[in-house]
């Protein structure tokens, strides 16, 4: 056959384009659901791997279709029809007989991510498919030629006793007369002259062919002018529209209904977690892990001192930092909130002080809490004094009160003052009712205890209970039954319910015994 006329267009592939888009909006949705369950139900290190991996798959993915999706846009794909097939630039050598299948159309659907841009798919025996796809950004300049590839193209899948012309397809070359002698024609309205040539022109059998070729030239020129004009002005009246950003919506909505519908606890636990998460657990690891930094601390303080009318071994006087513990209900917050105002008191230097306490009976009665630091000062001494019910008391009768736990402190620069101090010191009850109270069988435990952190030696804690024996003998109360008792350091005995636990029975204790300054 003759040759045929090169057809030329500029290529795209837009379904890998919108499979790019599909990758990255699809794929994002699928993390945003499966990788909180993942978090949820999998170990710390292995979710993190999970995620990782996930993450690079998804970006990979996305990246190769959007990196080939780039790579083969714009790129001028050249067709020659023959005999037997066409000869593509970008594909190699197709024959007619090796297409089972074609699919002409536009690319509107969501895959394709395109407006109005002409497409042919080949599905050929080997079961590969071959996208023919035009640039819409050339629509204007490339229309012509891709549609007479796409009706040649059909013309011979679907006639097979069609032959592929030697004049070649309808294209630019052959419309606008590049490959022919005849100029393109004019558009303007033909004068008196030009009609008198053209009839004398028909006359003549040879003329009246010209004039007819010449003819549908024109008319095959003018419908494929028109139609290139309405594809255009359809593409910029859809790109008014924007109506990609209608198809983002439509994509984005379903998405956020999927979200919404697969547990949207288990994502808001990743992206926004409650400040309340996990707070039963970490709470007690929290004042569990302060309590042992202020046992340390405690310890090094040195010894402590009693002298009671009880010698339970369950006993012991103990250094209590003077802060305060809120309470506001709820036992996760208590307890972190007891952690972190342990932890502040450590960090700050201790600048409020130990008080004093005693262990007793499985709890913890501290001395009251004031605002003023209790830090020692230089010269100056403190004693500590504890009133509690008789071990073991329960009272009796509908009338009965328990009787309270009752606490004060004196401080002093010399032994002398301390009766003067004791009658100054700031009670809920007066010294003659203790008295009498002492009298009681069995009577209440009365205690005082002082400590090495308050500048009290042992000589001086010998000293203070003399002078304190005397002025209890002038008020009555019989002291023949004290005696006195040194510990090794301030801080809660090991047992059965261990440091945190003496910590958290201080905090409870505490509110009972009264907000005294």
């Amino acid at each position: 056959m003759g040759s045929s006329a090169v057809l030329e267009y500029r290529h795209d592939r837009a379904d890998l384009r919108g499979l790019a888009w599909l990758i990255c909006l699809g794929g994002l949705a699928g993390l945003a659901i499966v990788l909180p369950i993942v978090h949820k139900h999998v170990p710390d290190r292995a979710a993190a791997i999970t995620a990782s991996v996930a993450g690079l798959v998804w970006l990979a993915s996305w990246g190769v279709v959007a990196w080939q999706a780039r790579r083969v846009r714009g790129r001028t794909e050249t067709i020659v029809f023959d005999d037997t097939g066409f000869t593509s630039r970008l594909f190699g050598r197709i024959d007619f007989a090796d297409v089972t299948a074609y699919q002409v159309g536009c690319d509107t659907k969501l895959w394709r991510w395109e407006i109005q841009a002409p497409s042919v798919t080949l599905r050929l025996a080997d079961r590969q498919r071959l996208h023919f796809h035009l640039d819409a950004r050339h629509h204007v300049t490339d229309l012509l030629d891709y549609v007479a590839f796409v009706e040649e193209l059909r013309a011979c899948l679907d006639d097979a006793s069609y032959v592929a012309t030697s004049a070649g397809a309808l294209g630019c070359a052959r419309v606008f007369g590049d490959a022919v002698p005849e100029a393109r024609p004019s558009p303007a309205r033909p004068t008196t002259a030009t009609r008198a040539r053209s009839s004398r022109r028909r006359s003549s059998p040879g003329a009246a062919s010209d004039e007819a070729a010449a003819q549908a030239r024109q008319s095959a020129a003018g419908r494929l002018s028109r139609a290139n004009r309405d594809a255009a002005g359809r593409f910029r009246a859809q790109m008014q529209r924007n109506s990609k950003w209608v198809v983002l919506a439509g994509v984005l909505l379903p998405l956020t209904y999927m979200i919404r519908v697969c547990d949207p606890s288990a994502i808001k636990s990743v992206i926004a977690p409650s400040p309340l998460h996990d707070l039963s657990k970490r709470a007690p690891a929290e004042l569990d892990r302060n309590a042992v930094r202020l046992r340390r601390a405690i310890v090094e303080k040195g010894p402590v001192y009693l002298w009671s009318n009880t010698d339970q071994d369950t006993v012991k006087p103990l250094l209590v930092p003077n802060i305060r513990f809120g309470q506001s209900g709820f036992d996760s917050l208590d307890t972190m909130s007891a952690a972190g105002r342990i932890l502040s008191f450590l960090i700050n230097d201790e600048v409020e002080g130990y008080r004093m306490g005693v262990q007793h009976d499985d709890t913890l009665t501290p001395s009251r809490y004031t605002e003023i630091s209790l830090r020692p000062v230089a010269g100056e001494k403190t004693l500590f004094f504890f009133l509690l019910p008789p071990a073991g008391y329960k009272p009796s009768g509908a009338n009965a009160r328990a009787m309270p736990d009752i606490t004060w402190r004196v401080q002093y620069r010399d032994v002398g003052e301390i009766p003067e101090r004791i009658d100054q010191a700031s009670m809920q009850l007066p010294m003659p009712l203790i008295a009498r109270w002492m009298q009681h069988k069995p009577a209440p435990r009365l205690m005082v205890a002082a400590a090495r952190y308050h500048h009290m030696t042992d000589a001086d804690f010998a000293a203070a209970v003399a002078e304190v024996k005397q002025d209890f003998a002038r008020r009555g109360i019989d002291t023949s039954a004290f005696h006195t008792r040194r510990f090794a350091n301030g801080a809660v005995r090991q047992g059965a319910d261990g440091a945190g636990h003496g910590d958290h029975t201080q905090q409870t204790t505490e509110s009972e015994a009264g907000d005294g300054r």
